[in-house]
């Protein structure tokens, strides 16, 4: 008779075939499901980290110079940011329901986003002053490029938002 493989041997090249089947699922998503900005969450399109993405690593540490300078300024933002959400929820939950109270945190709220966008435009100035022309010509490029998909997704949406429409009224 011949000796199977020993009990180690069997665990060993069964971690090994999960490992790889796990390894393999990761590069079919990242091949097929890869979307390195989804639609649903764009970011600021004028702002110090969509431009260094835009222009590579050359500017990261021109970026992080920036970003170390303000750091404090939109720490403070942010934190004051979570308690405007929670005063909202808080409005929202209460009972009975005050409108004037919802109202005045909604406010408070687009204050403080307002506040942190001017912030981020700001520091967008500061860095777009430090750019090169070319550096400055590939925004302006990468922004008409993003305009143009928006159109072509706009209408495409509009495409099918019509042709449900006559379907749904030749259903009728």
């Amino acid at each position: 008779m011949t000796k199977l493989t020993s009990r180690r041997w069997a665990i060993i090249f069964f971690i090994s075939l999960a490992l790889n089947v796990f390894l393999g699922g990761l590069f079919v998503a990242d091949k097929y499901f890869k979307d390195n900005r989804s639609r649903g969450f764009r970011g600021m399109t004028y702002s110090v980290p969509w431009a260094r993405r835009i222009l590579g690593d050359e500017v990261r540490p021109m970026a992080r110079e920036i970003f170390r300078e303000n750091r404090e300024s939109f720490r403070g933002t942010r934190q004051a940011r979570s308690r405007l959400y929670k005063n909202v929820s808080g409005a929202l939950a209460k009972e009975p329901f005050d409108k004037n109270e919802l109202a005045k945190a909604l406010t408070a709220l687009q204050e403080n986003l307002q506040i942190g966008q001017s912030r981020m435009h700001n520091m967008m100035v500061e860095f777009s002053a430090r750019l090169t022309s070319d550096q400055r010509k590939k925004l302006v490029q990468e922004v008409a490029r993003m305009q143009e998909k928006r159109k072509e997704r706009r209408e495409r949406r509009r495409k099918r938002r019509l042709e449900r429409q006559k379907n749904n009224e030749n259903t009728k």
